[in-house]
């Protein structure tokens, strides 16, 4: 009777180490997240607010288009710049987007990272052209 409490228990322990390894608890990947390499406006005083939270990335260039670089996790994600941007996403979660067609004065744009059941991620971008 022993032994097979001892081979039941053996069973179970080698079960429970095939597959992958459970995830700790609290560490499971809920949203998109992203950099960009532009600059972030300072927050106004009272960072509390929509605004302070919400302030896009910015850039400057002469001319009508204007590339930049970031990186997105999970590395799958899609990555998207509107209105009429391209972004190329490379296997490690690198990417380059392009605005094109800037016209002069600021630019608008929306870069937004999704993945099947995560929260995208979101940035505002500005780009101003002189």
């Amino acid at each position: 009777m022993v032994w097979r409490v001892v081979l039941l228990a053996l069973v179970a322990a080698l079960l429970a180490g095939c597959g992958e390894k459970p995830e700790p608890a609290g560490s499971r990947v809920t949203a998109v997240t992203g950099t960009v390499d532009l600059e972030r406006p300072a927050a106004p005083p009272d960072a509390g607010t929509e605004g302070g939270h919400r302030a896009p990335s910015t850039a400057t260039t002469s001319r009508s288009s204007f590339a930049f670089d970031g990186r997105v996790e999970p590395e799958s994600s899609q990555v998207t710049l509107r209105p009429g941007g391209a972004v190329d996403v490379g296997d490690d979660g690198t990417f380059r987007a392009r605005a094109r067609k800037l016209k002069r004065g600021a630019n608008r744009f929306v870069l937004e990272g999704r993945s099947p059941g995560l929260t995208p991620w979101k940035v505002d971008i500005s780009i101003t052209r002189k």
